[in-house]
């Protein structure tokens, strides 16, 4: 074990304890930046993959706000274009009614089915992100065996989320085969499907909008958690940099500016 373990093995600190560690991770930093020449230094590879994840966590949480400011754009885009076409709908359905309400009792079945695909799809779309992101979150933190291992789920959910696709499409396909042909009455049911969907979306607009920016917050309060333990990780990291290169005492001027202040921290605590 070298004086870094022996020092903090035992869960002390504070103090000189404290201001010896922080001079180590300056020196692992100053290292990783200033690499030695000729030199392997066992700890390098650890320091540049924990650098790697620390970088990409941030820039992961960094993308949160973006994703928020996105999705209450899009919403508000979605509200006024359909708020545009609402009244050519509503003139469609007033001009068509008695076509419409003939085509409504055949096409009635299949359009609860549709409406139960839809819901149902939405569950196969976030379970379909939730594993990508794990995949990737695996990656990241270099945990390629384990990433693996979930990419072959993720291509089972895949498969999942097709088959859902699909069965949602033939459904849809049916009900334009009923109505292809129908002229205006066709037209008319269509637009009744769509002011329906609009009304829908009007209704639920707000609810949808909480429920995307909610999953968002937790998001970016777990992501909040994973960047402060990697965090955490690439300082124990650097320390353990700087304690090898400290303890080899390898000559660089620069190096040797740290090794001024470890010196008399590290007689203090012998």
């Amino acid at each position: 074990m070298g004086f870094l373990g022996k020092l903090f093995g035992g869960g002390g600190g504070g103090g000189v304890e404290d201001d010896y560690f922080d001079a180590l991770i300056q020196l692992g930093e100053l290292v990783s930046r200033r690499p030695p020449r000729g030199v392997r230094l066992r700890h390098a590879a650890a320091v540049a993959q924990i650098q790697r994840v620390v970088q990409a966590r941030r820039t992961e949480l960094q993308s949160i706000d973006g994703q928020m400011e996105a999705e209450e754009r899009r919403i508000m885009e979605q509200a006024e274009a359909e708020a545009r076409e609402k009244p050519d709908l509503e003139a469609m359905v007033r001009v068509s009614r008695a076509g419409i309400l003939n085509l409504d009792r055949k096409v009635s079945s299949l359009r609860k089915q549709l409406v139960a695909k839809r819901a149902n799809f939405k569950y196969f779309v976030k379970q379909l992100e939730a594993q990508e992101a794990k995949v990737q979150r695996l990656e990241d933190e270099g945990h390629f065996e384990q990433a693996e291992a979930e990419r072959e789920q993720l291509k089972r959910v895949r498969l999942d989320h097709m088959r859902q696709e699909s069965s949602l499409a033939d459904i849809e396909e049916e009900i334009e085969a009923y109505l292809d042909g129908e002229g205006a009455a066709g037209e008319g049911m269509r637009a009744k499907i769509r002011l329906e969907e609009i009304q829908e979306n009007e209704q639920n607009r707000d609810k949808v909008l909480k429920e995307i920016l909610g999953e968002l917050d937790k998001k970016a309060e777990e992501l909040e958690g994973l960047v402060r333990d990697a965090e955490e990780q690439y300082e124990d990291a650097l320390a353990a940099l700087g304690e090898e290169v400290y303890a080899a005492r390898l000559q660089d001027p620069q190096y040797e500016q740290v090794y001024a202040i470890l010196d008399p921290l590290a007689a203090q605590l012998r």
